[in-house]
């Protein structure tokens, strides 16, 4: 994981199921398809029900536009099961990678392929969902990994407190 510095620390708070997959993937894509000067950053991984709330609201009972359907607790993100990504560019070649991008369409490193899918196809050849494909709020950073729970069921298990032991984990 070439973005270390930030992602890593994310990435580290997903759910143990998926943790060290994420990581793995990430850097496994940045090797072998991309140039040093394209890094993959988790720019949001596990959120608190109360954070998920305050996303909810936005658009609605506060300014700005709306970005999430989920209240606190029916997102995956609220138990590590999700993350959402950009793609960082040095495209002056000076280390600085000043610019991160949504864009689901470039093609940096110019192989014919847009970096955002090549991505997201990965993390789809293992089973994990991709926002992009959702119908009813579409939403291209987001991947997530659900192992055919539903989130009413992860909420149940969360007030019943079935936690992975000495963690606040869900048991999957």
């Amino acid at each position: 994981m070439r973005d270390a510095q930030v992602s890593l620390p994310r990435a580290m708070l997903l759910h143990p199921a998926i943790r060290q997959v994420v990581i793995d993937t990430i850097t496994a894509i940045e090797i072998a398809s991309f140039p040093p000067t394209v890094r993959i950053r988790i720019v949001q991984g596990l959120r608190t029900i109360d954070e998920q709330n305050a996303l909810f609201a936005q658009g609605r009972t506060t300014p700005g536009k709306i970005i999430t359907n989920a209240r606190g607790g029916r997102s995956f993100h609220n138990y590590g099961l999700a993350f959402d990504f950009a793609i960082m560019y040095d495209k002056d070649g000076n280390g600085s990678f000043e610019t991160l991008s949504w864009d689901v369409n470039y093609d940096f490193d110019k192989d014919g392929k847009k970096d955002w899918m090549e991505v997201v196809n990965v993390f789809k050849s293992l089973g994990f969902a991709w926002g992009g494909d959702f119908t009813s709020l579409s939403d291209d950073p987001h991947i997530e990994k659900v192992f055919g729970y539903g989130w009413r069921e992860l909420l149940a298990k969360y007030n019943a407190k079935q936690f992975i032991t000495g963690t606040n984990y869900v048991k999957l």
